[in-house]
């Protein structure tokens, strides 16, 4: 290569030329409205000058929901390769120049400023042992905000976690009545006196535990986004991380 005509090429180059040759499948994820919305893709191509990234329109994952993804939209990624989950946070580009091959109908999102991989273990339920309390509040709708008192709906304890997501043991009585997809604020303190761990999540389902408990299951969501007063993706890895090894 001679002077002057130096490209820089991204160090997660390699990652996205096979992601595009796989065309592997995508979760998108948006805050729409202040709720979070999951979508479907696919990695169609990539351009190594730019690191312009393309992908097919996004499709709903749920049926009935709306699908709205405009400029300059923040967009969580996620996919796997391999024994790792990779995701990353971009935004929605309309100078398809950048992609020589763009196809009408897909879109085009800006290059990552930064790609992180989690090991698909991570993702591996870790059950709390009975003698261990790990106490978890629930907020209807999402964390809290700072303008103005506000109180859970339920509260009880973790009996299993990984970084995909809680489950969260509660009195029958504490039953908050959540419908599959609802989104809810979670505080989580490991041990009195730590800094809790506040996440979101989508209610997905709901066990019997026993004649007067039950379990509330929930995925996390928006952990790529790294947003003001949530704890972030890193944060809920040395959580989990730490209970698998009874820290």
């Amino acid at each position: 290569m001679t002077a002057g005509t130096n490209v820089e090429v991204s160090p997660n180059a390699s990652l996205f030329v096979w992601a595009a040759e796989k065309l592997v499948d995508l979760v998108i994820t948006q805050a729409v409205e202040g709720e979070w919305a999951s979508f479907r893709s696919k990695l169609l191509g990539y351009d190594q000058k730019s690191g312009a990234i393309l992908i097919a329109r996004p499709e709903p994952a749920n049926e009935g929901q709306r699908v709205d993804v405009s400029r300059d939209a923040e967009l969580g990624v996620a996919f796997r390769r391999g024994h790792k989950k990779c995701l990353f946070v971009s935004r929605v580009s309309e100078d398809l120049s950048a992609v020589a091959d763009a196809v009408p109908g897909t879109l085009v999102l800006a290059p990552p400023t930064d790609v992180r991989s989690v090991q698909r273990r991570a993702y591996q339920r870790v059950v709390i042992p009975s003698h261990r309390f790990i106490a978890a509040k629930i907020w209807d709708g999402g964390l809290p905000g700072d303008n103005g008192v506000s109180y859970p709906v339920s509260s009880g304890r973790v009996s299993n976690v990984s970084v995909g997501g809680v489950m969260v043991d509660v009195r029958s009585d504490q039953n908050p009545r959540l419908q599959v997809g609802d989104l809810v604020g979670i505080e989580v303190t490991q041990r009195p006196g730590m800094r809790p761990l506040l996440v979101e999540a989508q209610y997905r389902h709901c066990v019997m535990h026993s004649d007067d408990r039950l379990g509330l299951g929930f995925q996390f969501v928006g952990l790529e986004h790294d947003l003001p007063g949530r704890s972030t993706l890193e944060e809920v890895k040395l959580f989990a991380s730490a209970v698998r090894r009874g820290v």
